[in-house]
């Protein structure tokens, strides 16, 4: 089966997050490599960052010379579209990415996404830390750590051995072993993958795929009528994924039935604030009443 995977890696300049300077490819053909790529990039706003200086070593002097991102992405855009796009934190590279994409107002491609911070989880579900850097030296590659390319090849390296261990051919499987859903981006729609630290709630559920809540990310706010604890627990029933934090991962933010309104169109709750601007920027997002996500653990696909 043809199967082609995009892995990438980007450094960014600054805390703009359309700062990104440089950016590391590899495609993988049928579980082989078949191409890499990597460029610097002169970012809009070549403003100086200490910490970030001290991460990745480029300084804006550097940059003043290089293509800007539009440019570049006449190069690499094929690497990304109609493909499987993997990082080792891919929530935080496709937030630059996509960012990015909209400041020069460039369509989203079509893709689907892994990461291999994710999987790492599910595969070794019983290391103290998941780091590119720790997971590298569990598989004896050694790489230059910060540099866009070098850690693009790492993550590939650590993704195959993944895929050896587990004896599968494909990343589909991968995935499939463990129910879990790739993340997606088309046109002005995104949808993330599972957070990390989700990521073990896999292991422990019944799957239960005809729910509707079937691995959807649910988190809760104001005053419910019942024990979050008990909610948590149903959520887990329908093989959904709660998390105590509204993030890029989260399909539902549940607001308790007690005080709803003033919750939901008030100006005070830090959750709903997130979730609004999380859907404003066109994340996958429902903010729902409590009772009707009582009647969404009882409904099917």
């Amino acid at each position: 089966m043809n199967e082609r995977i995009t892995v990438f890696d980007i450094e960014v300049l600054n805390q703009d997050p359309t700062s990104i300077c440089a950016i590391g490819i590899v495609e993988i053909v049928n579980q082989k490599i078949h191409s890499t790529y990597y460029s610097l990039i002169k970012p809009k706003n070549l403003s100086y960052d200490m910490y970030r200086y001290k991460v990745h070593k480029i300084k804006p002097q550097s940059l003043i010379h290089e293509r800007c991102f539009d440019e570049i992405w006449q190069e690499i855009q094929h690497y990304f579209h109609e493909s499987i796009v993997v990082a080792h934190d891919i929530q935080g590279d496709m937030m630059y990415l996509r960012e990015t994409l909209k400041s020069y107002h460039i369509t989203y491609p079509t893709l689907w996404m892994s990461c291999t911070n994710v999987l790492a989880h599910l595969v070794y579900p019983y290391l103290k830390k998941y780091n590119l850097k720790e997971l590298s030296k569990m598989n004896d590659f050694e790489f230059k750590a910060h540099h866009a390319l070098e850690d693009a090849k790492a993550t590939t390296d650590v993704l195959l051995k993944m895929m050896i261990k587990k004896d599968v051919h494909t990343l589909k499987e991968l995935h499939q072993l463990y129910h879990l859903d790739f993340g997606e981006m088309k046109g002005k729609y995104y949808r993330n993958i599972i957070s990390p630290e989700l990521a073990p709630q896999l292991l422990e559920m019944t799957e239960k795929e005809d729910s509707i809540l079937y691995h959807q990310s649910i988190c809760f706010t104001g005053k419910l009528s019942m024990p979050k604890e008990l909610l948590e627990e149903k959520t887990k029933e329908v093989s959904a994924l709660y998390s105590h934090q509204v993030s890029h991962q989260t399909n539902y933010l549940v607001i308790g039935k007690n005080g709803f309104y003033k919750v939901r169109f008030g100006n005070k709750n830090k959750k709903v604030k997130k979730a609004l601007q999380l859907m404003k920027q066109g994340q996958d997002l429902r903010i729902i009443h409590e009772n009707e996500y009582l009647q969404l653990l009882e409904t099917k696909k």
